[in-house]
């Protein structure tokens, strides 16, 4: 039971890293390296990062480490096709079921989020970004739907960290999106399911087109 309750506590926390961008595509690691970040035994974190590498989180190499795998080509497009359909779909059920609590929290995620990205504080930046969605996608009181969605940000949010490793000018072109936030956030506020709906798939919109054009060209063959 202690070896079970070790992997779960291994597991929430390489989850929580994937999805809040603290892996970058293509970075390698021992396994090793990671149970001593976490502070657990090689078993326990052995088997949560089998457990992430069977959703697509990790992909182990012949040296014994794991990488955060690259993607790119028809892989990124086909990720962001399904984002389209599940995270647009959470948030215009999120404009009809937004409780004020809620709303509430999504608007402080958002300050937070507008604050991190003005000062390119990247790790808090990411972290904030993952708050404000999906604070935004349990609202929609869909959660298999959620549980989908955080299965495509295991794969999707590694690529976020390539924006703070990239030059101002393409930081500047990705973060022209933050305005397209707050106007979420209105929509949501009135309870406007299309507009918050469009938005989101805009907001996406831009984000894969921002990803295809700065692509590693490594990454494209």
């Amino acid at each position: 039971m202690r070896g079970s309750t070790l992997r779960e506590v291994a597991y929430d926390e390489l989850r929580q890293s994937l999805l809040e961008g603290r892996f970058a595509p293509g970075e390698a690691v021992t396994v090793a390296e990671l149970s001593g970040q976490l502070g657990i035994g090689l078993m326990p974190t052995r088997e949560a990062v089998q457990q992430l590498a069977s959703r697509g989180a990790f992909e182990f190499l012949p040296n014994r480490s794991v990488r955060v795998p690259v993607i790119a080509g028809e892989e990124l497009a086909s990720l962001f096709d399904a984002r389209f359909l599940l995270e647009g779909f959470a948030t215009a059920r999120a404009a009809e079921n937004i409780t004020r609590e809620e709303l509430s929290r999504v608007s402080a995620n958002l300050a937070q989020l507008i604050e991190h990205a003005r000062t390119r504080a990247a790790a808090e930046c990411l972290a904030a970004n993952f708050e404000f969605h999906f604070s935004i996608y349990r609202a929609s009181r869909s959660p298999l739907v959620v549980e989908m969605i955080e299965h495509l940000w295991l794969r999707m949010s590694p690529l976020h960290v390539r924006v703070f490793r990239a030059s101002k000018r393409d930081q500047d072109d990705f973060l022209s999106a933050m305005p397209k936030h707050r106007i979420l956030v209105d929509a949501l506020r009135r309870g406007d399911k299309a507009k918050a709906q469009t938005t989101i798939n805009a907001m996406l919109a831009q984000s894969l087109k921002w990803h295809q054009r700065t692509a590693p060209s490594a990454a494209r063959t």
